[in-house]
């Protein structure tokens, strides 16, 4: 492994100098490639490590040492294959070079998957990461030296306040290029040729995109070369070998990872403890992606430049295809799945396959990708199929089960262990008790600013997530005892560069947000109107089509599906968390609870990939599924990327599983009625559209009514509550006599009290034979209805 760090961290920083240069007042001086290699010699930021920053300086055809190494030779070659969506560009058309032109949304290049002659309308992200949740923008923003400056300040700081922790690991470097470049394009030259063409082939591929993939190439490359060819590595020129493969050979593999079972393991839960189980389990799976990973990093010897997506219990890395490559996945594969088959008895199987493929696969990603979705998919079918003697062999009854079962998932075979609730004590076999418990400390940690996850050899005191052979321990914060002996530190969404001292601290990105006074699922009961909880199931409309079709052919290269997966990631993992809280973005509050100074009562279950499950009060659900619309569409600014999602309301005791069998047939519902919609109650599917027309009804209504602090009630001598009940009785009946009703409704209105100009309002949406509007009117005044019941038991 000689110099291969040195390798893969070149390959990252080998472009910085188009950050410097473009922050200079006098930027031709140099190339951008001097500019960043003089930086970096200025800065000393990697005195201890000459050769990385010579890729600087060495990435280019005519670079002065690019083929007189084989390093070079990898440095230039990774840079070509990385950036592959541009290089037609260059080669045969007309151009210009802007330093100041903004970098495109990797989300504009999706058209329309029912229209594929329908593109998308270009817009923009401004090129310093915002602090809030990231909106686009569809005016041209402008871009100075200065922008560029504070980038760079950003940066130096950050390097600045980790100096201490030098030679700086490679995580780290992700991390501050993640956190500082991810808005910054890796090219910013213009094509010429009218303006669609233009607007079509406008960057958009950011700078840590293309850094990263750099990197990821890098790596897979020294090492199938030199395992490939070891006699020449260290003696000869490879120089053809890198250049110029031959067609047939395929130095690269696409690894895939996806668990199976993940539903009928989280959701099949009795209501005892319910939201600390499902919490506990749910970031269990998460944290059985992030350790396979970590473990197939360590045995390929990669790094995780070479992670393409981790998320929603599936994940894909870039490695290198050679005889130890294949092994070192065989192994890492039966060494998990034995380890999930003796802890969950089968439950749930972590499939793990492969596609070889040549360097025309980072010019054409889909048939790669698909080829390995396929894998995946067959493999799922074949579930256990090796392990077949061991699924049927009868356990026999541990002797604690003699007289009951595990209350959580029902198991008889393991040891059960007295879990104390608030009233009540319950016996859990041991993984769901772990499970609660990781619950308990996710709730704990939720608030948390800090909050660590360190990974470690031997057990540790306290609660522990045991997986495979290492242990899992959630903390406040740092903790001198275990970061000495931890042989990973895990910094969930914290981006502060003084927290990562550890050589292997690692930034993970995660949908942890759940109210503070939320413990159980009954703290979200009793809050606001009728005693209900809700379940929300969310994803992206037509995924797999965006990313088979959608996509211009010429446009699928591995740079650019790769940052489309990673934006939808970063949406449902890290975004998230700020949306559905409320506090901090322009979120929708219904009745005017104030909910900006409270946030909102539910907790992220989970939430990665393109979907997310949270459970709350039902008020705060629905208000929040609006929200991650909204913000979805200021994220990707297309609209043709679309979600749709299903609410299922009920009693805090109704079953968790059949809570999540009923959003996720409300979400089915949604779909099946043209998607970009949202399922809600039992049999209703509702365009966003038409849902926000909902929202402004309950607000019309709610004119006649008294905001209190747990409902809303009759204000004077206003619309009585009956006046509620009976249009919604209309409403319904409107779906089977149509306009027979609207003498009715007429007697109605004539007998409402209030302001005129509101009676009037009332009167224009009722007074009318339109199916939708009256369909709006019966879901709003339900909703008006569900606002005035009044909080207690009682009530529910």
């Amino acid at each position: 492994m000689e110099n291969f760090n040195s390798i893969v961290k070149g390959a990252l920083i080998h472009d910085i100098g188009k950050l410097i240069q473009r922050a200079q007042p006098n930027p031709s001086d140099k190339k951008h490639g001097q500019w960043g290699y003089d930086w970096l010699q200025e800065s000393k930021f990697f005195e201890e490590d000459a050769l990385s920053i010579r890729a600087t300086i060495t990435h280019h055809k005519d670079d002065e040492d690019v083929f007189t190494s084989n390093y070079g030779l990898i440095w230039y070659e990774s840079d070509n294959l990385a950036s592959f969506e541009r290089k037609q560009e260059e080669d045969n058309e007309k151009g210009r070079w802007d330093m100041f032109t903004p970098l495109a949304s990797p989300f504009f290049k999706v058209r329309n998957p029912n229209n594929l002659t329908e593109y998308a309308e270009i817009s923009y992200l401004p090129v310093k990461k915002s602090e809030g949740v990231e909106s686009v923008s569809f005016n041209k923003p402008d871009i100075t030296s200065k922008d560029y400056e504070s980038i760079i300040k950003g940066l130096k700081n950050d390097l600045e306040l980790a100096r201490g922790y030098r030679p700086y690991s490679i995580n780290l470097l992700l991390m501050l290029f993640e956190k500082h470049l991810s808005n910054v394009p890796s090219i910013t030259r213009e094509v010429m040729r009218g303006r669609e063409e233009q607007l079509q082939k406008h960057p958009d591929i950011s700078l840590f995109n293309h850094s990263k993939l750099t990197a990821a190439i890098a790596g897979s490359m020294y090492h199938f070369y030199r395992e490939t060819y070891p006699d020449k590595w260290n003696n000869e020129l490879l120089k053809d070998e890198i250049l110029k493969p031959s067609p047939d050979q395929k130095p690269y593999l696409l690894i895939g990872g996806d668990i199976s079972g993940v539903q009928r393991f989280i959701y099949t839960i009795s209501s005892k403890g319910a939201l600390r189980s499902l919490k506990g389990r749910s970031f269990y799976l998460e944290l059985l992606s992030e350790h396979v990973v970590s473990e197939l990093i360590e045995a390929l010897q990669l790094t995780r430049c070479n992670i393409i997506f981790l998320g929603g219990g599936h994940f894909y890395i870039l490695s290198y295809n050679t005889k130890s490559a294949l092994e070192a996945i065989d192994k890492v594969r039966k060494k998990i799945n034995d380890f999930l088959f003796d802890e969950f008895k089968g439950s749930f199987q972590l499939h793990i396959d492969y596609v070889p493929f040549s360097k025309e696969g980072l010019k054409n990603a889909v048939p790669v990708w698909q080829g390995l979705s396929r894998k995946l998919e067959a493999l799922k079918k074949k579930k256990w199929e090796d392990r077949l003697f061991d699924v049927l062999k009868v356990e026999c009854q541990h002797r604690d089960c003699d007289t009951t079962y595990c209350a959580v998932c029902f198991r008889e075979d393991l040891p059960l262990k007295d879990l104390k609730m608030v009233d009540d004590i319950i016996k859990l076999c041991e993984p769901c008790y772990n499970q609660y418990a990781l619950g308990t400390e996710l709730i704990k940690v939720s608030k948390s600013n800090h909050p660590v996850i360190y990974k470690l050899p031997d057990k540790p005191e306290g609660d522990s997530i045991k997986i495979g052979d290492w242990y899992y321990q959630i903390k406040y914060g740092w903790d001198k005892d275990l970061h000495k002996e931890a042989k990973a530190v895990y910094r969930i969404n914290d981006l502060n560069a003084k927290h990562y001292s550890h050589d292997n601290t690692i930034y993970i990105p995660t949908g942890i947000y759940q109210h503070e006074d939320l413990k159980e699922l009954s703290d979200a009961f009793n809050v606001y109107g009728m005693n209900r909880i809700a379940v929300l199931r969310m994803d992206v409309d037509n995924l797999g089509k965006i990313f088979a079709e959608a996509v211009p052919e010429e446009d699928r290269t591995f740079s650019r599906m790769a940052s489309i997966s990673k934006g939808l990631n970063q949406f449902f993992k890290y975004h998230l968390n700020d949306i559905v809280e409320g506090k901090d973005i322009d979120s929708y509050d219904i009745v005017g609870r104030d909910m900006k100074q409270t946030g909102r009562r539910l907790s992220v279950v989970y939430s990665g990939g393109d979907d997310l499950f949270i459970i709350g009060h039902w008020l705060d659900v629905l208000e929040a599924s609006y929200d991650i619309k909204r913000y979805f569409e200021k994220y990707t600014g297309n609209s043709f990327i679309t979600i749709s999602g299903g609410i299922a309301i009920n009693h805090e005791n109704y079953p968790v599983y059949q809570f999540a069998r009923d959003a996720q047939e409300s979400e089915e519902r949604a779909k099946s009625g043209g998607k970009n919609a949202i399922g809600i109650f039992t049999d209703e599917s509702l365009k966003w559209v038409i849902f926000e027309k909902v929202i402004e009804r309950i607000r019309l209504f709610k004119n006649f009514l008294k905001v209190e602090k747990d409902h809303l009630s009759i204000k004077g001598n206003s619309l009585p509550k009956t006046f509620f009940y009976r249009l919604l009785a209309l409403a319904r009946r409107f779906r089977n006599d149509k306009v027979l009703v609207l003498p009715k409704a007429a007697y109605l209105i004539s007998r409402a009290k209030g302001k005129p100009e509101d009676i009037l309002k009332i009167k224009e949406v009722i007074m009318t034979s339109n199916e939708q509007e009256w369909k709006v009117t019966e879901i709003a005044t339900l909703i008006t209805l569900m606002l005035m019941r009044k909080g207690g038991r009682e009530n529910a």
